[in-house]
């Protein structure tokens, strides 16, 4: 067996099922999705279509105020954003 190394998160990821929306293109769209994991720098997000999300989006988390954020990575049914 080898060594794997560990790097700290910047900051401490939290498991979630929640109901979210993104929400782009001066609020004239929107694409309901489930945030999987949340932390205070961002998110991911399980999503049908990722590629339609454009790179800046804002991110509607049920119960929370909306937080701008910006795409990181892309998945086949999700993506990975930071939050800006």
């Amino acid at each position: 067996m080898t060594a794997q190394k560990f790097f700290p998160r910047a900051s401490q990821r939290m498991r979630r099922l929640k109901e979210a929306r993104v929400i782009f293109n001066g609020k004239n769209s929107v694409l309901s999705c489930l945030v999987r994991d949340v932390s205070d720098t961002g998110a991911r997000i399980r999503i049908g279509e990722p590629f339609r999300v454009p790179d800046i989006f804002v991110l509607e988390i049920h119960g929370q105020p909306p937080r701008p954020a910006r795409k990181v990575w892309i998945g086949q049914d999700e993506l990975g954003a930071a939050f800006t």
